[in-house]
């Protein structure tokens, strides 16, 4: 039997442009993440720990960064646990490669029992681990696999292998990297899992902060598959109806109670947009924005046509109204969405104007 924790995508020292000062938390969210995936492989206890690309968000990081990650690494393989990585598409291959920087393996160094760190490379793509009976390739298709023993295949993919590339692949268990969301599957005889990134990379992969405890079994038809959580950073996308908001007061209410330090939420207001309902998306993610990791606040609400019958069209609110109703339907039937989005909020404004109501905009 095989016990395996595979991770990929931990991108650490990413510098979180969209997160402004928010970002080293993150980053230290990052780290703390890929801390919890290595005590997860040492309370198993797992046999082989798996780095299926991109640990670092760049190869251009400070060696205190790199020893500090070398430090959390050499507690796997001083329990004798091999640790066998591959570049990304961040940390890329050759001479670039922060692993032809920094000397990762050397400062890991050797374990008990075969431990040791192990970069898998063009000019080195596999590894055979006598004590595990396994070779662990980045060949993909595998070429050369030994007829006894495990065989795992390690690569990074910006996109998803076609499930025939992963079905003649040739290996027992294929895992990926590329991917920032979790996801698993079968094609012909070959299991295979994306762990996802362990915290989140980018807000708009909503299933990010999982890493992967595979289970390889010789009485078993497959592998097994377990997805633990270790990331606590999570991505919302609501919608929240406007209307009932009533202001902006209602606004922050209603965005405070989904309020969450560990929370990037992307909400939407929709529907009716009553013409005395008034609110400030921006000014309410400035309000909340200590609140939340990242809040973006999007309205997305419509106001209204002109309810029951016209003033006449020869008043100045009846040319006005007819005028531009005019101009948004030609709008909206030739898909100018934004076009009549913008047009209907100047209608809704102009007849608060027209009734003498005070506008703030």
């Amino acid at each position: 039997m095989l016990r395996l924790v595979q991770t990929s995508d931990i991108h650490l020292g990413a510098r979180h442009p969209f997160l402004g000062d928010r970002a080293g938390e993150q980053r230290a969210r990052q780290l703390a993440a890929f801390e919890r995936t290595v005590d997860l492989a040492l309370s198993t206890p797992a046999d082989l720990f798996l780095i299926a690309g991109d640990l670092f968000d760049s190869s251009v990081q400070p060696k205190a960064s790199v020893e500090r990650v070398a430090a959390i690494l050499k507690q796997l393989v001083e329990a004798g646990m091999p640790v066998v990585l591959i570049p990304g598409d961040h940390d890329g291959p050759g001479r670039v490669s922060i692993y032809h920087a920094h000397d990762l393996a050397g400062m890991v160094g050797d374990g008990p029992g075969g431990g040791a760190l192990i970069v898998l490379t063009d000019d080195a793509p596999d590894v055979d681990i006598p004590t595990l009976s396994t070779r662990v390739t980045s060949r993909f298709p595998a070429t050369g696999l030994p007829e006894v023993g495990w065989r795992i295949g390690l690569i990074h993919r910006e996109t998803m292998p076609r499930e025939d590339e992963i079905a003649a692949s040739g290996v027992d268990y294929l895992a990926i990297g590329g991917p920032h969301a979790a996801a698993l599957g079968r094609a012909a005889t070959v299991s295979w899992g994306a762990s996802g990134a362990p915290e989140l990379v980018d807000v708009e992969h909503e299933t990010a902060g999982e890493t992967l405890l595979v289970t390889l079994d010789e009485s078993a038809e497959r592998p097994a598959i377990e997805r633990f959580r270790v990331g606590k950073t999570r991505f919302e996308q609501v919608e929240l109806e406007l209307a009932p908001m009533r202001d902006q007061a209602g606004l922050i209410k209603a965005l405070t109670a989904r309020a969450d330090p560990d929370l990037a939420l992307a909400a939407s207001l929709t529907g009716d947009w009553p013409d005395d309902v008034e609110v400030d998306p921006a000014a309410a993610e400035s309000t909340l924005a200590a609140r939340f990791l990242r809040l973006r606040v999007h309205n997305l609400a419509r106001p209204n046509l002109t309810a029951g019958a016209l003033p006449p069209a020869d008043t100045i609110v009846g040319a006005f109204l007819r005028d531009l109703e005019a101009r948004i339907a030609a709008a909206e039937s030739s898909g100018g969405a934004a076009a009549g989005a913008e047009l209907r909020e100047a209608l809704r404004l102009g007849r608060r104007l027209l009734t003498g109501e005070a506008v703030s905009r």
